[in-house]
């Protein structure tokens, strides 16, 4: 008698997750079965005169013709065994698995769907009932003609689910439905089987991507930070997911990071390296560190074709950086190169009004508001141009309450809001607006240095000087700091 030998596992490719259809154990019978006809199987003839064998010997008969790439013969064998025990849905799940691998998708499903209405918890049946309609959907093709393929994510995750009915999966199932739930956006489900994925494999790039996109849709982007991290340790050349911490960390306010994170990712892609120079740049500007910005901006902002988001940039770091002639040099081309983008008309306002010139500066933001009377941004800086300098001030509050339709929920726009009306002396109505806005900005210099204001003249000292000590340890953007500290000194000695 010759030795069973068991095939190679055997692999179904569902764009870049491979799945391994492994083998079941067989039931006693089908075993018993096997073992009986194995000297068949070394022929693969029987004798006319003899019984024709058990459906279990066609079973192992099309393992073997498979493993030997027969597979017209692999398939005509199962079916064989079929027609002998019509009554397995066994047998028809690994008919299906036969038509998976050889990418029949039609045949599998027809299979598989003969399989399951016969047992509808047949693991391997689910499985590749919910592996097919997986490949589909990352191929973006239809089963058959006219199908409707929105259906097809509700189906291969509903058979995915049955073949784990336990929430224990191989990485490659749980990877499918990982996926799956984020293609979905069921972003609270995809964490759970991603976790599986990269608990075994820490490395796997495409896990983590995945599974960084389900932790941040979940408000734990510091949790989908970790897990790029740890993607990059074990494969250092992963670009999108340095790209990807990178803007985590803007989402979070974390400029510096995610100025360091885009200058790594540059190093990994020269190709993409340019493309990635604008926003490097705009995290380096919120950074606080506009010379460096300037000085990466510099060489594209040269250029005759420079693209208008560099030039932007380029003007604000200039601007920054006490660079107004040169910032309004930028401006202007901006304004050449494209005329009705807000940008150029909103930061030669701010140049202009840097330089002292308040006319220009109202002049350029009313030419913007004209072509686009709802830039919230606009409207919020024109009415706070007009409070800082105390005039108009019913104009400006109707300028800020516009803005905050738009947003209402802005802190900086409630800030202004507040910021007016203290201006007209109705600290009363000041205080909601400047209390709501530092308590959103607890390190914006300029806006706890506006509570600090109003709580002095509010006769709240303490509070007042609490708000002070806030300003002084906060960003120092817009704000004079020895004139908060000789504020600082006279609510001190009020205490």
């Amino acid at each position: 008698m010759l030795a069973l030998r068991t095939r190679p596992a055997l692999r179904l490719a569902t764009a870049d997750v491979i799945i391994v259809t492994k083998m079941r154990p067989m039931t006693a019978l089908l075993l018993v079965a096997c073992l009986m006809a194995a000297p068949c199987v070394a022929a693969q003839t029987t004798s006319a005169t003899e019984p024709e064998p058990p459906a279990g010997y066609y079973f192992l008969l099309g393992r073997q013709l498979e493993v030997e790439d027969k597979i017209d013969e692999a398939i005509a064998a199962h079916k064989r065994a079929i027609a002998i025990e019509p009554s397995s849905a066994e047998l028809k799940a690994e008919l299906a698995a036969l038509y998976a691998r050889q990418e029949r998708a039609v045949e599998a499903v027809d299979m598989a769907e003969k399989a399951l209405a016969q047992d509808s918890k047949n693991l391997e049946a689910n499985r590749i009932l919910g592996s097919v309609y997986a490949a589909l959907i990352e191929q973006r093709t239809p089963l058959r003609p006219g199908d409707d393929t929105s259906t097809y994510p509700a189906t291969a995750i509903a058979a995915l689910q049955k073949a784990a009915p336990d929430g224990v999966a191989d990485l490659g199932l749980n990877m499918l439905l990982g996926r799956l739930y984020v293609q979905t956006r069921a972003f609270d489900k995809a964490i759970a089987p991603l976790r599986r994925v990269i608990d075994e494999q820490p490395g796997y790039s495409e896990a983590a991507w995945l599974l960084a996109t389900a932790l941040e849709h979940t408000d734990q982007s510091d949790a989908a930070i970790d897990v790029l991290r740890v993607a990059l340790q074990y494969n250092p050349r992963f670009f999108r997911g340095q790209v990807r911490v990178a803007e985590l960390n803007e989402k979070l306010g974390r400029w510096d990071e995610a100025a360091n994170s885009y200058a790594r990712a540059q190093q990994l892609n020269a190709r993409l390296a340019t493309d990635l120079t604008p926003r490097r740049a705009a995290a380096l500007i919120n950074a606080g560190k506009a010379a460096e910005a300037r000085d990466l901006l510099k060489g594209m902002a040269a250029t005759t074709e420079s693209d208008i988001s560099v030039l932007y940039l380029y003007a604000v770091a200039q601007r920054q950086t006490n660079d107004l002639a040169g910032a309004e040099s930028t401006a202007k081309r901006l304004r050449e190169a494209a005329p009705a983008d807000p940008r150029g008309m909103y930061v030669l306002a701010q140049i202009l009004e840097a330089k002292g010139d308040t006319a220009g500066a109202e002049a350029s933001l009313r030419e913007l508001l004209e072509r686009h009377p709802q830039d919230a941004t606009a409207l919020n800086y024109l009415g706070y141009m007009f409070a800082e300098r105390g005039s108009r001030l019913d104009e400006a509050v109707e300028l800020v309450q516009r803005a905050l339709k738009i947003e209402p929920d802005n802190p900086s726009f409630l800030d202004s809001l507040g910021w007016v009306y203290f201006q007209q002396g109705r600290v009363d109505l000041a205080d909601r607006p400047l209390t709501d806005a530092a308590a959103k900005l607890p390190s914006s210099s300029v806006v706890q240095d506006h509570l600090g204001d109003l709580r002095f003249k509010q006769g709240r000292y303490a509070d007042a000087v609490a708000a002070w000590e806030r300003s002084l340890a906060g960003d120092g953007e817009s704000v004079d700091r020895s004139a908060i500290e000789r504020k600082l000194r006279q609510a001190r000695e009020k205490q």
